[in-house]
C-alpha cells in the first residue's frame, strides 16, 4: 500500500514564464485549458484571482455527469508562484478530500519550466486520478500557447 498523497508533473513549455502565468490568471483562458482532455468541457462558475478570491469550475463529462471543484488562492506571485486549495463537490466519489495545488513557474531558457505538485489527495486512487487530469491539463496548455488565437 502506496502512502504516497501528492501528484507532481514537471513540463518545459516554450512561452515565457509571464505568459504561463497569465494562463492561470484569465477565466477565459483557464476554460480553454484546465480540463483532463478536450472532450471534457469546463464551464467557470466564480472566478476571483487574487490572495483570498473563489473559484468555482464544472467540468462537463461526456457521459453527462458534472463534477464540480472549488477552491480559494492562497498564494499569488507573478510570474512564478500560485498556491489554491482544490476540494471536490459531492456527489462525485472523491468529494470532501480537501487538497491543494502548488503551480511553479520558472525560466527555463527561452521558455519556461512548469512544476506542478498536487498535495494532500488523500482518496483511494486520487493520486492517480489527478496526475492523469495535470498530465491531461498541461497537454491542452502546451498547444494553446503555441496557437492562442484559436479558439475552443
Amino acid at each position: 500500500m502506496s502512502n504516497v498523497t501528492a501528484a507532481e508533473l514537471r513540463r518545459h513549455l516554450a512561452s515565457a514564464p509571464e505568459k504561463v502565468f497569465a494562463a492561470f490568471a484569465d477565466a477565459q483562458i483557464i476554460s480553454r485549458w484546465l480540463t483532463p482532455s478536450s472532450d471534457v468541457k469546463l464551464a467557470v462558475l466564480d472566478f476571483d484571482f487574487r490572495v483570498g478570491g473563489k473559484y468555482r469550475f464544472a467540468y462537463h463529462i461526456p457521459t453527462g455527469q458534472i463534477m464540480t471543484v472549488n477552491g480559494m488562492y492562497r498564494v499569488i506571485e507573478p510570474p512564478s508562484k500560485i498556491i489554491f486549495s482544490w476540494n471536490i463537490e459531492p456527489p462525485d466519489d472523491h468529494a470532501g478530500v480537501q487538497s491543494e495545488v502548488i503551480i511553479g513557474i520558472a525560466p527555463d531558457g527561452e521558455g519556461s519550466e512548469l512544476h506542478i505538485r498536487h498535495e494532500r489527495l488523500t482518496a483511494a486512487g486520487a493520486v492517480e486520478r489527478h496526475r492523469e487530469g495535470w498530465h491531461g491539463a498541461v497537454d491542452q496548455l502546451t498547444l494553446l500557447l503555441v496557437k492562442p488565437e484559436q479558439t475552443a
